[in-house]
């Protein structure tokens, strides 16, 4: 009798335990994710320009380099780098004795000569001398006069001048060091035309060749910049870096200094008036979510990208009336429901 209670008591607290498991189950409150917030906006009209970014460094136009004439010890060393000068100055001053002495030498192989000229012209003229014996004197006389030319000639240009106007950027020489001829003793140019040479890849040998003077170029370094145009494009590409070379032409050049490094952005192409969406819109790998205000869902676009610029790219027209998800499009995925948020 005992044992049949004790199993009767066993199965209602059994059941009444089953019972409790189930209403507290049943009743379990269930955790629902809450919608990720957006915000959204249309995409808007604005020009858009395709730009190609490279680096390199100023240069001068033109690089002239200061070459004396003659050989000698420099005596005179008259400019330094850095140092402004005008055309024709004297810029060093090679020793001038040597071909002074070479001037008084043929100064008087001349007068010599001269002198023997005079006398045979007039025996000449009086019928005392031929024909022959004048062409011969006077012969003599022309060639020594020519070494006399050239023996004053190599005495002027122990004065080396400048050829251009402009600014020296080198010496590479000093006083009591010896010249020679042919060798360059200074390098000037003129820093108020620079230039920018740059190596553009293969793909654009095209649009450089075809729209070189439509081509817009900025030029920045060390805080400033200006605006350049093309100079010229080299008529082939390198088989070996696959690039080809271009030159930009600074049209200000004030604050530039050769040798500075720079960025130069070539402006190739501008789409005005394009519906443009900000990059920022695109989530981290690269998707672009629109918004379906029927559904309240976000799903994924693919929109062409006509043109790229800094901080947009052009979309086709067809997406005009299309609401994009603009922040927090990197939290979201294809068909989730989403809350727009002002």
């Amino acid at each position: 009798m005992k044992k049949r209670w004790a199993i009767t008591i066993a199965v209602v607290v059994a059941a009444a335990l089953l019972i409790w498991i189930f209403i507290i189950n049943g009743h379990k409150a269930v955790y629902e994710k809450p919608l990720v917030p957006v915000k959204i906006a249309k995409a808007q009209r604005s020009t858009v320009e395709e730009k190609l970014r490279l680096t390199g460094y100023i240069e001068a136009q033109s690089m002239i380099p200061v070459v004396p004439f003659v050989s000698g010890t420099i005596t005179d060393y008259l400019v330094k780098e850095g140092d402004y000068v005008e055309k024709d100055a004297i810029m060093a001053v090679i020793d001038v004795q040597p071909y002074s002495l070479q001037v008084s030498q043929a100064q008087a192989v001349y007068s010599a000569t001269l002198a023997t000229f005079e006398r045979v012209s007039n025996l000449y003229q009086s019928g005392a001398a031929t024909k022959q014996q004048f062409d011969e004197v006077k012969a003599q006389l022309d060639a020594y006069k020519a070494q006399l030319d050239l023996a004053q000639l190599q005495m002027d240009y122990c004065n080396v001048k400048a050829p251009v106007s402009g600014t020296v950027l080198v010496s590479a020489s000093a006083e009591g060091s010896v010249a020679a001829q042919g060798n360059y003793i200074f390098i000037m140019a003129d820093i108020t035309k620079l230039k920018v040479t740059l190596n553009v890849p293969e793909k654009y040998f095209d649009v450089f060749n075809s729209k070189s003077t439509e081509l817009k170029a900025f030029i920045t370094g060390d805080g400033k910049t200006a605006q350049a145009k093309v100079g010229s494009v080299a008529p082939y590409v390198s088989p070996q870096s696959k690039t080809f070379k271009v030159t930009l032409e600074l049209n200000d050049a004030t604050g530039f200094v050769p040798g500075m490094f720079v960025t130069a952005d070539v402006v190739y192409n501008t789409v005005e008036n394009a519906l443009v969406l900000d990059w920022k819109a695109r989530s981290n790998d690269g998707t672009v979510y629109a918004y379906n205000q029927e559904t309240g869902r976000a799903y994924c676009v693919e929109p062409q990208v006509l043109a790229s610029g800094d901080t947009c790219f052009a979309i086709d027209n067809s997406y005009e009336d299309t609401w994009f998800i603009v922040d927090g499009q990197s939290s979201v995925m294809d068909g989730r429901e989403v809350k727009v948020i002002e």
